[in-house]
């Protein structure tokens, strides 16, 4: 009978081992780590223009998920916040990782990759960037030019 509780004990102690180390590698793949990173032009978030500069991307302070997500400049502290969707890949980012989609001279942030993570975050199309698309679009038509592109900012930091 013994036996058999302290094998019970060890197999408990054992699950939870495991799940102790599967929520620590879960946080470190998630928006909690602020991602630090230098954009090199004028963006969007939402219908917001920010400048180009130094940015911390995170998750809103008061939510303990990545589904809202904040982008705030470090210079002058100006802020977006925008609601998110999950967005996933089978190669993880080495390090945290902006993608924006580009038109023309517009960038709209597009997608957001925590370093390691398999999980990002994705950023509805908003109403300025749908028409940017469009003018787009005609453009491209009568110039032969190629769609949107992506561009993919990475963050300095591990």
């Amino acid at each position: 009978m013994r036996k058999k509780i302290l094998q019970a004990v060890a197999t408990i102690s054992f699950v939870m081992a495991i799940g102790v180390a599967l929520v620590g590698s879960a946080h470190a793949q998630t928006l909690a780590e602020r991602i630090k990173v230098n954009i090199p032009f004028d963006f969007q978030v939402v219908d917001k223009k920010l400048p180009a500069g130094e940015y911390l991307v995170q998750r809103l302070p008061q939510s303990s998920s990545d589904t809202v997500l904040m982008v705030s400049n470090v210079a002058d502290g100006q802020t977006a916040i925008r609601l998110t969707s999950a967005t996933q890949t089978t190669t993880p980012k080495e390090k945290g990782t902006l993608v924006f989609h580009r038109y023309g001279d517009q960038y709209f942030l597009f997608q957001v990759w925590p370093a390691g993570g398999e999980t990002g975050r994705a950023l509805p199309s908003s109403r300025s960037e749908r028409e940017a698309k469009q003018s787009h679009e005609l453009a491209r038509t009568s110039t032969n030019k190629t769609g949107v592109e992506t561009v993919t900012i990475v963050s300095g930091q591990r």
